[in-house]
């Protein structure tokens, strides 16, 4: 087989739709997992059409625990094809065969698993085909999960596989030992729930070797080492009712992290957050390391008195957000994250915050937001800033990771003061103060313009300037005249042709909420371009129908001269009208 680009090596996995090869990514010379299409199913119109959508939005997953899809294309046959990171381990399915993996690699294993499950769903994303196929694990014992989406596109193979392991299609698709109940009736019932029941079998085939068909044993009855928590995660993963299942991934992973207590860490990571708490070690419990750098670290801990969760942030060499935390501790807002406790000494700075479960806005960004998904979000962070601004407390890092949600939906702003480091960025580019304003009010609401741009437009749109003129993307213009001058507004380059203040912003947008925001429906997607275009032929043709219907009811009571003009042009308005629609 010839990719362009791409030295095609030895297959390297096979299933009933797409066959795995190893590769060299030519023109950075490193190794790549590329995924083909059979050639069976290329005359399935609707599994290309698929292909081609789908692969969009599976390209803009960009989570630790999710493969990473680098690249599309279509091979000299018509195959499309994923170039997909190459993982150097084996997969979950032969791990388990193996049994050699003690219980806490387990059970950090299922929890990573719900950390992709949940950035996924966050983004409204069903993997429709959980199992331990679909899980890879490296030589380090990180999981990433692949095939998100993919599952769209299973073709009944006609070998002879077990029954409890064959891939389903048509009206019904996944496989059939971790499918939930509803998912055997249609796959139009797949969602987050039907995910969390996969896993739930996932789960406890991890722990146990064996699958929990008919009436099953709990994990901890098969194997006494298991926890008996787990035995209830798994109860409720299982359960015949969608609504009797968790609420989501990320609960699972909370439930774990207790259960787990920092086990799964290594004993440099605890030492390094024994020593961030060393004041108050007995009152908090580590769960997890969330993030460690040259800069600092975030940790979760518990509080063993309340068990509630925390988030202990510590800067390394910095001070910045020492003042901004400290007069948060005693400012209290529904949508500023609570400071629970800021310290600081000579070499390190530390935050004590409420953890919030619903993740953060950069993590939801992949597909665009509708304007009634849109506004509830941004009025939100409107307020948090107003009253921020109210009490002379500039954020000056605004940015979606600095946005966090509850696990009802609700924002809230994180991090006011903070310096940013853009390591990660190779051009250094800093999209949320371009211009290298000092922090200020205006310099807020140009960041929260961009903020709110790449909500409605797509995280992957940002605002581009090309000789001091701002270059909006091709899709700014499907959003209503008023919403675009808002940001506009808000995205001007000179600060003094940008809103005032934030209560200015507050009004505007509860203004276009009131107009836009009730009549649209849910769903992340704004009309495209091309949408619009057809949604006017079709009014333009349907007003050439009524004009025609109008004339032969004018002509039929004014007599046949009438009649023989509408004659002599009905061939012309039936040509407008086919061509229109």
């Amino acid at each position: 087989m010839q990719l362009d680009g791409y030295q095609v090596q030895e297959r390297i996995g096979q299933g009933g739709m797409a066959t795995v090869y190893k590769g060299v990514q030519q023109s950075l010379n490193r190794p790549v997992a590329l995924k083909v299409l059979k050639k069976k199913l290329l005359d399935r119109s609707e599994v290309k059409a698929r292909f081609e959508m789908e692969s969009l939005i599976i390209a803009r997953l960009k989570h630790p625990n999710i493969i990473d899809v680098i690249d599309r294309g279509i091979t000299i046959k018509g195959q499309p094809y994923f170039v997909m990171q190459y993982v150097e381990g084996d997969d979950l399915k032969t791990l388990i065969k193996k049994d050699e993996l003690s219980m806490v690699r387990r059970i950090h294993i299922a929890m990573q698993i719900c950390k992709a499950l949940t950035y996924a769903h966050d983004n409204e994303i069903i993997h429709r085909d959980i199992k331990p196929a679909n899980v890879l694990i490296d030589r380090q014992f990180n999981a990433y999960v692949l095939d998100f989406g993919i599952a769209h596109f299973c073709e009944k193979t006609g070998e002879q596989n077990d029954t409890a392991q064959q891939t389903r299609v048509g009206t019904v698709m996944g496989t059939a030992a971790y499918m939930a109940p509803e998912l055997h009736a249609s796959a139009d019932n797949a969602s987050v729930q039907s995910d969390l029941y996969a896993f739930g079998v996932l789960f406890y085939e991890l722990l146990t070797a064996k699958l929990p068909l008919g009436r099953f044993e709990p994990p901890s009855v098969v194997n006494p080492k298991i926890p008996k928590a787990i035995d209830q995660i798994i109860e409720n993963c299982l359960a015949s009712e969608p609504s009797q299942r968790p609420d989501s991934a990320g609960q699972i992973k909370n439930a774990l992290l207790q259960l787990m207590r920092g086990a799964h860490l290594a004993p440099e990571q605890k030492e390094r957050a024994k020593q961030t708490v060393t004041k108050a070690e007995d009152k908090f419990a580590l769960l997890d390391v969330i993030k460690e750098d040259q800069y600092g670290a975030v940790y979760l801990f518990e509080d063993k008195t309340q068990h509630d969760f925390l988030v202990i942030k510590k800067r390394l060499n910095s001070h910045s957000g020492f003042r901004e935390s400290k007069l948060l501790s005693n400012l209290p807002h529904v949508n500023i994250v609570k400071i629970k406790g800021a310290s600081s000494n000579e070499r390190v700075f530390i935050t004590v915050m409420e953890y919030l479960k619903g993740g953060c806005l950069q993590d939801r960004l992949i597909q665009s937001y509708a304007l009634a998904e849109f506004f509830p979000i941004a009025l939100q962070i409107t307020e948090a800033m107003i009253f921020a601004h109210q009490n002379q407390i500039i954020h000056g890092n605004l940015r979606p990771k600095n946005i966090l949600f509850t696990s009802e939906g609700n924002a809230k702003v994180s991090d006011f003061g903070f310096d940013e480091h853009y390591g990660e960025d190779a051009a250094g580019a800093n999209w949320y103060n371009y211009f290298g304003e000092e922090k200020s009010v205006k310099a807020d609401i140009y960041a929260a313009g961009v903020i709110f741009y790449q909500m409605l437009l797509g995280g992957q749109c940002l605002p581009q300037w090309r000789n001091k003129k701002l270059i909006t993307h091709e899709s700014f213009s499907d959003l209503p005249a008023s919403m675009r001058q808002t940001l506009l507004k808000m995205l001007q380059m000179n600060p003094a042709e940008r809103y005032d203040g934030f209560s200015a912003v507050l009004s505007d947008l509860k203004k276009l909420e009131a107009f836009y925001g009730a009549g649209q429906a849910k769903g992340r997607r704004i009309p495209s371009t091309i949408q619009k275009r057809n949604y006017a032929k079709v009014m333009i043709a349907a007003s050439l129908l009524i004009l025609c219907v109008a004339g032969v009811m004018y002509a039929s009571k004014f007599g046949n001269e009438s009649m023989g003009i509408i004659q002599r042009y009905s061939h012309t308005i039936q040509t407008w009208w086919l061509s229109f629609i």
